[in-house]
Formats: structure tokens, sequence, C-alpha cells
């Protein structure tokens, strides 16, 4: 029977008295809603992300509160005599109104408990997602309310049917994530959802204002809609008789309507949706390379394009002969300009991403070889024997990801070019005594480390197995057998006799210092503040760089009243001063950096490497080449070793200084280096002197630009001469076997295949990493 309550009920649909009342003494559906709502959203603030108004607590929020509006209008409101169709959709926007306020309001306590980020940036983005979400969740509700009113199991029907569009939208948007490249999504009750686990940097831009713009229309259309209805003696609707505005709130109608269809429809356009289509004809170039289908800006030269195809199939076989199973026959990836243009086109900026079940890799474009595209295809060729929709490893048939067996299979099939091996890091790590059982690697806990920690450490994990086991039991463990099944050993055997293989592993005595810095940063989950942090930071370091500088040092103190320790803004604001405010003050800052223990060692070697920059633009080369030498004498890291010690020699000897000098540092008062200039001074220098480093400055430089011919001469020149350090030798031979990789130039990879492999091979005093990565692309390397 049908629960009607009597027309003596006190409150009327479009009081917010009553509601505030009923919602205070926890009565009928919206007071239970709010107690749902309260209870579930006060336990999820005390996770560290969510612990106040910001994007994680909004998008909470916005999966539970527009859900909770829906089913507490509709329940609410088909228990009553059918009041007027306007009062029914007041009613349910009032009640996402208060459930909205409810769920703002745990996130306030939540920030006066633990210190808010961004108040005012956190609040217009809970408006913007969950507040708006909450009252579209409302006014479906009421709409809920009409078809479930008559119905013989009314309560069941309103929750069922008020459930479905909220599960819809979510369905649209895994729906989407499955067919096309995009990961994130705009939904109308959960509003934004970035997609990306590591882009601490969140930002839905425009295209947020103009979605909720559409999902305003609608509501616009909905409410004058239900102005031009009534009801007939039996409750049943029915267009209602005109009056003297009927025609205007009609044409409001009908234009809310054409401007909510108009916004979905210009979805791509607006930024709100892509499809494999939309990307590829936003890129606009496209070519089949062998088996590697790619996409990529149609203002790429043919000469780069080719290099991406060679590429792409060059790292195809490489992985696979890795992972001892063939991937896909064919293979799309898609190269985007840049950072931005990926993220407003599939949702990652920051982040590479690939999808093995698309059989599809998504990264920016970089030259050859391109650092992350074998990682990203390791992924691709793993879903050849990953399992469940997404091919990938994972518990429940491969519907929940492992992250550690994914990422571990892929680095172990691809390792970066590291100077330390991810198995000297893990002795690193052993050796502090901060390498945590491998099965919190492989587990949930995954996520809970640092990106680099995680990465490194199930990469070497999944190296080491490859190496005691075969890749037959690797990819049987990867597809879904048990651990015991795959090894015949259980987790805690294999945890010991993997430290015991680390503990063999040869390492600098340098290591454990670095690896402190490299790991010690913890998980963007366990973080307070990332993304406003990283947000703020971002800018200032761009109006640094733009030589904005009274924003600039607004901004590095907006992030360090948020985080005191952040050394990469105390770092910025140092060299601003230097440069630019008050020298004095930025040299003090940067010596307390140095000096200080609790600066992580990188940043104190940044900080030591600036106070030589320092000396040397104040003409004191000898005194900036004894910091560079110190320093590049303790770099566990070659890049920024061997710049050290070309830094070293520039500032001590006149041929070299002023190109030198000009290409990396600029000038006082000019923070940065000018690489034309600086190109231009090093091609004179060489040209002038046929020094060996000016040869290999203007050898490993003009690669860039594509010149690999030219790369070539000069390499070749200061190979023969000899280099000054085993650095830039080092880094000559693997620029060499670049350019002749990319030239097809086959005696030229044999001469450094030999040059590497010979006893006085400069690689023999290096620590492993760099030329294992130099092995591999030798052996990828195709030539005709």
């Amino acid at each position: 029977m049908q629960n009607v309550p009597s027309p003596s009920t006190p409150s009327r649909p479009g009081s917010s008295r009553g509601l505030f009342t009923r919602a205070a003494r926890v009565r009928g559906p919206l007071g239970w809603a709010a107690v749902v709502v309260a209870v579930l959203l006060g336990a999820i603030g005390f996770l560290p992300l969510f612990g106040g108004p910001g994007y994680e607590h909004a998008l909470a929020s916005g999966l539970v509160v527009p859900s909770g509006a829906a089913i507490a209008a509709a329940l609410d409101l088909s228990a009553r005599r059918a009041p007027p169709p306007i009062a029914c959709l007041r009613r349910g926007v009032e009640i996402g109104l208060v459930l909205a306020g409810v769920a703002f309001a745990t996130a306030l306590a939540h920030g006066l408990r633990v210190g808010f980020c961004d108040l005012a940036g956190g609040a217009r983005g809970f408006v913007l997602t969950a507040g708006v979400g909450a009252v579209l969740g409302g006014a479906w509700g009421a709409y809920v309310a009409e078809r479930a009113r008559g119905m013989r199991r009314r309560r069941l029907a309103a929750v069922l049917l008020a459930l479905s569009a909220p599960l819809l939208g979510v369905a649209v948007s895994v729906w989407r994530f499955y067919t096309s490249p995009m990961i994130f999504a705009f939904d109308p009750f959960v509003g934004y959802f970035s997609g990306t686990l590591y882009d601490t940097v969140i930002d839905a831009g425009p295209a947020l204002l103009t979605y909720r713009a559409g999902t305003l229309a609608t509501l616009v259309f909905a409410a004058t809609s239900a102005t031009l209805l009534a009801r007939d003696g039996a409750g049943r609707l029915r267009v209602a008789e005109p009056d003297a505005g009927s025609g205007a709130r009609a044409a409001v109608a009908g234009l809310a309507l054409a401007t909510s269809l108009a916004v979905t429809a210009c979805g791509p356009a607006l930024g709100h949706w892509q499809t494999t289509a939309t990307i590829e004809r936003e890129l606009g170039g496209h070519l089949a390379v062998d088996r590697c289908d790619l996409v990529f800006p149609d203002t790429m030269r043919p000469d780069e394009v080719r290099l991406l195809g060679k590429d792409c199939n060059e790292e195809l076989a490489s992985v696979e002969k890795a992972l001892g199973a063939r991937g896909p026959e064919r293979v799309k990836a898609l190269f985007f300009r840049d950072a931005g243009e990926k993220k407003r086109l599939m949702g990652a900026g920051d982040t590479y991403i690939a999808k093995p079940w698309r059989k599809e890799v998504y990264l920016q474009v970089a030259s050859y070889p391109h650092p992350v595209l074998g990682h990203e295809l390791a992924h691709v060729v793993s879903g050849s024997f990953g399992r469940g929709p997404f091919r990938i490893a994972g518990e429940a048939g491969g519907w929940i990801p492992n992250p550690g067996l994914i990422e571990g299979m892929a680095v172990a099939a691809s390792p970066d070019d590291d100077e330390l091996t991810d198995e000297a890091w893990a002795r690193a790590l052993l050796d502090m005594g901060a390498l945590p059982p491998m099965r919190q690697i492989f587990s949930v806990d995954f996520l809970g480390q640092s990106a680099a920690k995680s990465y490194t450490l199930a990469g070497a994990f999944m190296r080491w197995l490859l190496a005691r086991y075969g890749a037959d039991r690797v990819r049987a463990l990867y597809g879904g057998a048990p651990i015991e099944d795959a090894t015949g050993q259980g987790w805690d055997a294999l945890d010991r006799a993997f430290r015991e293989h680390v503990a063999s592993v040869p390492l600098p005595p340098e290591a454990a210092s670095f690896a402190r810095a490299k790991f010690q940063q913890p998980s963007v989950f366990r973080r307070r503040c990332p993304h406003v942090v990283d947000a703020l930071r971002r800018q200032a370091d761009g109006c640094r760089d733009a030589h904005q500088i009274a924003k600039a040092v607004d901004l590095y103190g907006d992030v360090l009243r948020r985080d005191p320790h952040d050394f990469a803004a105390l770092y910025g604001l140092g060299l601003i001063d230097v440069h630019y405010v008050d020298a004095a003050r930025g040299l003090s800052e940067l010596e307390r950096l140095a000096s200080s223990p609790e600066t992580p060692r990188t940043w104190q070697d940044r900080a030591k490497d600036a106070l030589a920059d320092v000396d040397w633009l104040d003409d004191r080369g000898d005194a900036a080449a004894a910091r560079y030498r110190d320093l590049a004498s303790r770099s566990l890291d070659e890049d920024v070793g061997r710049t050290l010690e070309v830094k070293a020699m520039a500032a001590i000897d006149p041929a070299a200084r002023r190109a030198v000098r000009t290409l990396l540092l600029g000038d006082r008062g000019r923070l940065g280096g000018d690489p034309l200039l600086g190109m231009e001074l090093l091609g004179a220098w060489a040209e002038a002197t046929r020094d060996p480093l000016a040869d290999y400055l203007v050898g490993k430089n003009v690669p860039r630009a594509g010149w690999y011919g030219d790369a070539a001469t000069h390499l070749d020149r200061a190979l023969a001469s000899g280099l000054p350090t085993a650095r830039t030798h080092r880094e000559a031979l693997r620029q060499r076997a670049v350019a002749a990789c990319a030239l097809g130039d086959a005696a030229g990879v044999d001469a450094i295949r030999r040059a590497i492999a010979a006893p006085s091979s400069p690689f023999a005093s290096s620590a492993g990493g760099r030329l294992a990565s130099l092995e591999r692309l030798i052996d990828r390397c195709r030539v005709q």
C-alpha cells in the first residue's frame, strides 16, 4: 500500500525551515542521508590527501553526495501527495544543497584539524564539482519521485532509479576510458576526475567552467519546464494553462535545452571528452612504419617522423626479446607536442601512459632515442600474457591491478640510463636499513612509497626474477600464477634470496647519501597539500624563468608558508636574490641550504653548484673550478657530474670561457644560458682551436635539431683527439652511437661496440648502469 502522509503533515516541499528541522532531528530520508554523508566523508577526511577542501575531497563528495541527494529526494517526494512540479524540483534542489553543505562542513572540520591548503580554491573546486553535482542529484531525485510514486514497491524503485543516473555517468566515463585514449572524465554528478595518480598539478582549467555551463543550462531547462506543467485532478502531469509569461518561459526552456545539447555535442572542442578520432585529427600526422602506427603533430619534419618509427620498432623488438614474448602485430604510438597538449587531449600531463588492451602508448615528442618509449611498449607487450579486460597483472582475474608487477615488468624490460642500476639502488636502500619486504612493493603499498622507490625496487626484483627463473615463469607470474607456483618459493624465501643478491652488488661510497635524497620524498598520498604546493612552485619557476621576479618571489613565499621545508622553493628564492634582488642575502640563503644537515644531498649539491656559478660570473674562475671539481668527484649522477667537469675546465680556460658560460649560465642579471648564442660561440671555438672539448660539446648539442651527420663529424674528431675526462669520453661514445643509429651507419655502430669493450674503455671506471643502457641501444639499433 502506498505510504501517503495525511494533509496535516506540517512541512511543505518548498519550506527550508522544515527541511533543516528534519535534518537536525535526523528524521526522514534527508536526515538519514545527511548522517550517511557526514559519516562517510568524515571518515575519509582522516586520509592525508582528503583532510580539508581540495581535489580529493571534492572527488569523494562527488561520488557520494549526488547519489545521496537523488535517493533522499526520490524517497521524500514519492511519499507525498503529488505537489506542483516546480515545488518538487525546488525540494530536490534544496535537499542537494543541504547535503552539499554537510559534505563541505566535513572538509572544513578536517581543515581546522590539519590546516587548510587553499581554502578559497578548494571551495571553488567543491562548488563546481560535487556542489553542482549534488543540486543535479536532487533535481534528478525529484524526477524519479514522479516515476516511482505510483509503483507498488515504491521505496525500492525510488532508490534504484535514483542511483541509475549517477551510475550511468560513471559507466560512461569507464566506457570512454576503455574505448579511447582518455583517462580523465567530466561527469554531471561527480564533476571532474583527472585520471592520473602521479601528476600532482591538477587543474581542469576552463573546460570545467564550460562543462558546468552545460549543467546550469540543464537545470534551467528543468526549472522552466516545471513551471509550464500542472496536475490534473488525479495528480497526473499535464501542460499548464497558458498565462502571460508562458511564452517567455517556453523560449527560455528551449534556449537552455539547445545550450545543454550544444555543450554536449561540442565536448571535444571544449575539452570535455575525446575519442581516438578527435585526437588523431587534432595531431594531424599519421604514418605506418613496420609494426608501429604513428600519430604525431603534423608540424614534425619527415626525418623526425622517420626516427620515431625506427625508435618504436627497435624498442618493440628489444622489449619482446627481454620478455621472451611477442607483442601485438601492430602497436599505435601517439606522440603529443608537449605535456600541456597531452594533458588537454587525453588527461596525463607529466605522466606517460600505455593502454595494453588498446595496444596504444601515449607520450610527448622527444629526441631519438626516446627516453621512455621502451617502458610504455613493455606494458603493451606484457598485455600479450596479462589477463582481464585490461590485459594486466592483478587479482580477481585482472580486475584489481597489481602495480608492482605491472610497473616492475616494464622497468625490468626497459631500464633507464641511470649510472646506478636498479639493483645498486636497492643495495643502497639495504645498507640504509630502508629496503622494505618485497611483498609490500607488490601490494597496494606500492602506491604508499615514493614513485622513485616503488618503480626502482619493483624493477630490480623483476629483473632478478627474470635472470634467476627465466622469462617463462615470470610471464606466468604476471599472468596470474601464484608466486609459489611460478618460482617454487614463497615471498619470505624470495625476499631473503633477493637481499642476498642485492648485498653482493658493488656500490660507490657516495651512494647512501644520494639514495636518501632520491627516495626520501614521500608518496603523493602521504604529502600535505601536494597539488597546491606543486602548482604554486611550477608557477613560481615559470615566472622566475620569464623574469617576472616580484611575482615569482610571492609565489615561492606561498609555497614556503605551506611547506617550510620545500627545498626547491628555498633554492629558487636564493637564485632570485643572487641575480636580481639582494646578492648578499641570496648568497647567505644558498650557503645555508648547502650546509644544513636537513637539506637533502641533491639540494645541497645544487646550492653548491649555484655558489660556484656565482664565483665564475664574478670572474673568480679558480675558486669556481675548485668547487665544480669537488662536486663532480662526489656526484653519482653521470649527467650532472659531466656538466660540472665541463664547467670546471671552462672556468679557467680563456678559449672556452665565454662559449660555455653563455651556453650554460648566462650572466649576472640574466638567469639561465642562451642556447642560440652559446651554440654559435661553441662552433667558432671548435673551428678555431679543434679543441676536443669544443668538438664534443658541438657534437652533443646539434642532434637536438636533427643534425646527426654534423654531430658524427665533431664527435669523431673529439674521440680521435682524446677527451679530457672519463665522463666526457663516455658521453661522446654514447652520442656517437646515437648518431650512428640515426644515420644507419653500421661502421660507426661497430666502432662504438669495439670501443666500449676495449680494455681502455672509459666505462671500466663507471658503475655500470650507463654502460648497460648503451649496450642495449647498440643491440637494438637497426642499420642497413
